[in-house]
């Protein structure tokens, strides 16, 4: 068996805030409020399910997000960039990652390899896998250059159930291990 180190995307450095215009106000996380990017909701490989004592790989949708509106009384739009995601994997264990993961075949390992959002579940059942997304985030009013705004903000994404199983072999005379050239090996 040949173990390689998963692939990760490196970490997204969010841009510093630029200083505001003379006479322009000051935007702050709490003047965008009402503004909410869409929730990038978890999926998981294999489609909906795992192995027990197996990787479940975990990917999320990552995309910068425009979202129009009133800011301070004037016609704006506010640009959301995940820069962290926050794993809960619904037994206990949580992970943080500075990207939103990748499928298996992106990352050229092999199915149930390791991956930097992947987890592998102890016992089966169905578990709610749970994404929290953190943005930095941008203004423009009237089509102007965006505007870093200073922090970043948190926003549940969604959650997804995982059905983790266990394996077994069924109508055939050994496993994998044991008769590497058998059926469905």
């Amino acid at each position: 068996m040949c173990i390689t180190e998963p692939r990760v995307a490196p970490p997204r450095v969010p841009t510093p805030p630029a200083p505001a215009a003379p006479g322009t106000p000051a935007v702050t996380l709490r003047d965008i409020a009402d503004f909410r990017p869409a929730p990038a909701a978890p999926r998981s490989e294999p489609a909906g399910w795992g192995v027990v004592g197996l990787e479940t790989n975990f990917v999320a949708a990552d995309a910068t997000e425009t979202v129009g509106g009133m800011l301070l009384g004037r016609p704006a739009s506010v640009r959301f960039t995940p820069v962290g995601y926050r794993w809960d994997y619904g037994d206990g264990s949580t992970r943080t990652s500075s990207g939103p993961g990748a499928s298996w075949v992106a990352l050229g390992v092999r199915e149930f390899d390791p991956t930097g959002t992947s987890h592998r579940y102890p016992d089966r059942g169905t578990y709610p896998v749970t994404l929290t997304v953190e943005y930095s985030a941008a203004y423009s009013w009237d089509g102007s250059a965006f505007t870093p705004i200073e922090g970043t903000l948190t926003a549940p994404a969604g959650t997804a159930p995982v059905r983790i199983l266990v394996e077994s072999t069924v109508l055939v005379g050994a496993d994998c291990a044991a008769n590497p050239a058998g059926p469905g090996c």
